[in-house]
């Protein structure tokens, strides 16, 4: 009996060390494949990475090729320690260079060119010089992206003559808007204004026009209806995701010039006309794309207006009895979110400098009200 018993017991003793075993196994496999795998110093060409310098095409606004060039600098140094100059087009040709959009006499021969969307680029090593080449800086930051990947990949960082392309799918914006989207007040127009600035916190994976035209209106039946500006023109062709609608103030000018514009005068049915143009212009958008998310963005309160024979309160008024309930009327109706501002121009006159526009930096501070509106909604990236 004793010897049975020690034989049970020291197969149970067997059984119990080889699960353990098993387990440490396990475990040791697991550490082993979270092990970072760190890239190998890129060489193009026979090349060190660290013979070359970085070359942008200059442009203005946010979201540029600079910034890309800037983004992959960041990467090669905090990778590989490796601190290489990075400079504009302007500056003399250098022997080695990494370029960044298409760059005055260093294009890629013709058939190499970009052709694609607002998202596609074509990344080219050919001989001394590697090309990130895009149309946009948002597909050119697409083509960096691609290649630091295979510089991750990369097995032994050798790199030769060759080219890859792709299309990375990029979230349209079209600002619709008046004076306060165009930008008027604003002393740099390309780089202080609230579509710019949106731009800038939205990032490279979304692409924002600004389609806004000064003294423009809903209403059809207006002289300056938005309906005939090249601007609608624009925002239609780029087929937006999505569509920022902050129009409705000029509509509410009680300019006595105008006499459209009375709200009061039946032989115009201006309340009427108000919410058909509306929703005319906002169909238009809905057919180019039916998937398309529309904040409806309803007009800030005016302070002081410098044009002879118009009130800032009479106005005021205006859009507070006519084109705000008009446009949250067919917000609900359409179920569109609104972002009203307001309230928060009350709490704020000093964004708005000239008393009805924001200016330079105060562009910014409108700007970060409407992103923090809608941060949390807007379309993200696939």
């Amino acid at each position: 009996m004793k010897k049975i018993l020690c034989f049970v017991l020291g197969m149970l003793m067997l059984v119990s060390f080889a699960a353990c075993g098993g387990e440490e196994e396990v475990a040791e496999s697991s550490a082993e494949e979270s092990v970072e795998i760190i890239p190998k110093v890129p060489v193009i060409n026979g090349k060190e990475i660290s013979e070359y310098t970085i070359v942008y095409k200059t442009t203005t606004g946010s979201c540029t090729y600079k910034d890309v060039a800037k983004g992959f600098e960041k990467y090669i140094e905090d990778t590989f320690g490796i601190d290489l100059v990075c400079r504009d087009e302007t500056l003399p040709e250098a022997e080695y260079e990494i370029i960044f959009g298409e760059v005055s006499k260093r294009d890629i021969v013709e058939e190499n060119k970009s052709d694609y969307g607002i998202g596609g680029y074509k990344v080219v090593i050919k001989g001394t010089k590697i090309y990130i080449a895009s149309s946009y800086a948002n597909g050119c930051n697409a083509g960096c992206e691609a290649f630091i990947e295979k510089i991750k990949t990369s097995e032994d960082g050798m790199f030769a003559d060759g080219e890859f392309s792709g299309e990375k799918k990029i979230i349209k914006v079209a600002c619709v808007g008046d004076s306060i989207t165009q930008g008027i007040n604003s002393t740099d127009p390309k780089n202080k204004t609230y579509p710019v600035y949106i731009q800038e916190m939205l990032g490279f994976d979304y692409y924002v026009l600004n389609a806004g035209l000064s003294g423009y209106s809903i209403c059809k039946i207006d002289e300056y209806a938005y309906f005939k500006t090249s601007q609608y023109l624009q925002a239609r062709e780029l087929r937006p995701d999505v569509v920022l609608f902050a129009l409705g103030t000029n509509d509410a000018n009680p300019t006595p010039n105008q006499p459209y514009k009375n709200w009061d005068d039946p032989q115009y049915d201006r309340e009427n006309v108000f919410i058909e143009s509306t929703n005319e212009l906002l169909d238009a958008f809905v057919k180019i794309n039916p998937d398309v998310q529309i904040y409806m963005i309803l007009p800030a309160s005016l302070f002081k207006v410098g044009a002879d024979g118009w009130s800032a309160e009479a106005w005021t008024k205006n859009i507070v009895e006519h084109s705000h309930p008009l446009l949250k009327k067919i917000a609900t109706e359409r179920n569109l979110p609104i972002v009203d501002l307001f309230p928060w121009s009350l709490e704020n006159k000093e964004v708005f400098t000239d008393g009805l526009h924001p200016k330079d930096e105060t562009y910014k501070t409108f700007a970060q009200f409407i992103y923090d509106s809608i941060k949390d909604t807007i379309k993200k990236p696939e």
